[in-house]
């Protein structure tokens, strides 16, 4: 949401698709709110988020890519040789009891 949402008070006599078309107009979100408690929130879609209600199989495929490269600079052999220099200088752990 780019502003704070105008609060519209929900009685009897609220014009839900004034407020609807208002939203569509001005972008400006609405916070419904029944006795000062908020009962929901309307939006334009250009400020609901897609990638929300994307399935979760294309949400988590897009944030593993977002990782890719993210190591390009990594020195892996330097890397696996301090994991193996950390466990050899360690002390051994306590045994683990089933």
């Amino acid at each position: 949401m780019s502003r704070a949402p105008k609060r519209i008070p929900l009685e009897p006599s609220t014009d839900l698709l004034h407020i609807l078309e208002d939203v569509h107009a001005d972008k400006v979100p609405r916070l419904i709110e029944r006795e000062g408690e908020p009962l929901a929130v309307v939006v334009s879609p250009e400020d609901f988020a897609p990638e929300e209600t994307a399935p979760k199989s294309k949400r988590l495929k897009k944030d593993l890519l977002s990782f890719a490269g993210v190591w390009s600079d990594l020195d892996a052999e330097r890397m696996i040789e301090a994991v193996y220099k950390a466990r050899h200088e360690s002390p051994p752990s306590a045994p683990v009891n089933p």
